[in-house]
């Protein structure tokens, strides 16, 4: 194919920011809602109490007052599970890596809670459909491919990953699929402990759905906080053949890169990853940054930005868009790190990126 024909490379790196746009809630919005009385099932106000009493052990936290931030609270209980020490006196390592697991069951509750089809990122995926398009994506939720699947029923995707299709291994990670690297792991995977199995299914939140990774044992270590009857409790929820793994049966949890300083990178999902991500970005020639703000706590991800941007020579120079909203900060963070004429800087959201880029060819 001659070179003017050849498609353009567009890869995009999905932030917080463009999650928001489809109305769910940013990080600063779910500390918040880790307690909230939304969440009113038996199971949930376990849940609830055991997170309530976390708090007030660790952060001398009272209802009323203003919650930690989820890097404080993930950070303390990384770092102790990861060197099988206590939290205090009152907080175990097993016991912590049961709270980890009742976190994230409720931050993938609190992802769930509100979502709407946004006509921006509708209009952005159609304005760039006949590009060769990828996706680099920050956050857990599945906004970019419940958007894809509303465009396109019969769209396909490939997690770049050593993973299979839940419902259809034939459809597993297919190579001309929509290229998708969930760099912090993703609300519709689970995982095997054991032989290493990911699985997915590209329209469903597993890990939320079906329960995967709350256990009754894990509720038993805290009957002294929840102190509710037996019939209250977690006891079966999901069939078998859900929360138990294909190859070896045993029993599927979520593995995800929590909002921690010390996030874990340890399975071979993550480094296949990371390893495409990093090809994608370098062979792209166009980036577009949606809702990602450079935070500090992405140093790793920062350092693979910058590793593919230098990594090839380009006889075109590569156009880097930022889009963000009314963020002076994030604004110069970007000019800073890629210099202010190689960068250029959208500050009033994906719907003014929209309006400037449609019509335009670019």
């Amino acid at each position: 194919m001659p070179e003017q024909q050849k498609k353009k490379k567009v890869a995009f790196i999905l932030g917080a920011g463009f999650s928001k746009c489809a109305d769910v809630p940013v990080q600063a919005e779910m500390s918040p809602l880790l307690t909230s009385p939304d969440f009113d099932t038996p199971l949930d106000q376990n849940i609830t109490r055991i997170i309530e009493d976390f708090l007030g052990s660790s952060f001398g936290w009272k209802k009323g007052r203003v919650i930690p931030s989820l890097e404080d609270i993930f950070t303390f209980i990384d770092l102790s599970v990861s060197r099988g020490h206590s939290l205090g006196r009152s907080y175990t390592a097993e016991m912590l890596t049961a709270l980890r697991r009742f976190l994230i069951y409720r931050i993938f509750q609190i992802l769930d809670q509100q979502f709407s089809i946004c006509p921006e990122i509708i209009s952005l995926l159609r304005h760039y459909q006949d590009a060769d398009n990828s996706f680099i994506v920050l956050n857990w939720d599945i906004v970019l491919e419940k958007h894809l699947l509303e465009i396109n029923p019969d769209a396909r995707v490939n997690y770049v990953a050593p993973a299979e299709n839940r419902n259809n291994e034939e459809y597993s990670n297919p190579p001309d699929g929509i290229k998708i690297c969930k760099m912090h792991g993703s609300s519709n995977w689970v995982y095997c402990e054991n032989c290493k199995a990911l699985y997915y299914q590209v329209d469903e939140k597993l890990s939320l759905h079906r329960k995967v990774g709350l256990s009754a044992r894990d509720f038993k270590l805290f009957d002294h906080i929840i102190s509710v009857p037996a019939e209250t409790r977690l006891t079966n929820p999901q069939k078998p053949e859900d929360g138990c793994c294909k190859r070896c049966h045993n029993v599927l949890s979520s593995h995800i890169a929590t909002f921690s300083y010390r996030k874990s990178f340890r399975t071979a999902a993550y480094s296949a990853i990371w390893y495409e991500a990093e090809n994608l970005l370098a062979n792209a020639d166009h980036w577009v940054f949606i809702g990602y703000s450079l935070p500090e706590a992405d140093f790793e991800f920062k350092h693979l930005i910058k590793s593919a941007e230098l990594r090839t020579s380009r006889s075109i120079p590569l156009r880097i868009d930022s889009v963000l909203y009314r963020d002076e900060h994030a604004k110069q963070k970007f000019e800073r790190f890629f210099g202010n004429e190689n960068v250029t800087v959208y500050e009033n959201g994906l719907k003014e990126y929209v309006e400037k880029t449609e019509g335009t060819g670019t």
